[in-house]
């Protein structure tokens, strides 16, 4: 898929960014789903997190975090989530739109931020949470055949949840649920 059908997509609708709010139960996150051009095709730029976390250890992820009292709006959290973790910063990206929040099984509400990243952007594991960042191409994440039901359990309940291999371990979770939401756009 090339990178301008996806960042076309979102030019469509102005951006309305959510201001923080201590109003809800569930913590406040945001993500940001950076969209890279390789060889004019769009990927996606993930994070595997270090090891040595005590939460979610080596888990593939979107750079992102925990909305802070200085964040003016959730944009702002990615924005500064992102440049905190791999050094991409503010003026390398620019913010195309929001994708509805989700909720997680582990108390967090995500806010997804969708962003394409210039072309000569830089980016490098700057802190202790990320052990290394990669792209996927974006046609193979739209591929269904190239995604796996895994079933489990949590709290004695069954759940089952969409994975797909990347060469740095599974995408799973809720990094998953925000690509096929994405990935449903097109």
């Amino acid at each position: 898929m090339k990178i301008d059908q996806v960042i076309s997509q979102f030019m469509l609708a102005p951006i309305m960014a959510q201001t923080p709010t201590s109003l809800h139960t569930l913590k406040q996150s945001a993500v940001l789903i950076p969209i890279v051009d390789v060889n004019a095709r769009a990927h996606l730029l993930f994070c595997k997190r270090s090891s040595e976390l005590p939460s979610h250890p080596s888990q593939i992820c979107f750079p992102g975090g925990k909305v802070e009292q200085q964040d003016s709006n959730i944009i702002n959290t990615a924005l500064r989530e992102t440049e905190e973790e791999i050094g991409l910063t503010i003026s390398e990206s620019q913010v195309l739109g929001i994708l509805p929040f989700m909720q997680t099984l582990t108390g967090y509400q995500i806010t997804p931020v969708v962003a394409s990243v210039q072309q000569d952007a830089t980016w490098v594991n700057q802190s202790d949470e990320v052990q290394q960042t990669f792209t996927v191409p974006l046609n193979q994440l739209s591929t269904a055949k190239n995604w796996r039901t895994f079933h489990f359990t949590n709290k004695g309940k069954p759940v089952s949840l969409d994975g797909f291999m990347t060469p740095h371990g599974l995408l799973w979770g809720a990094t998953a649920k925000i690509v096929k939401q994405f990935t449903a756009l097109f």
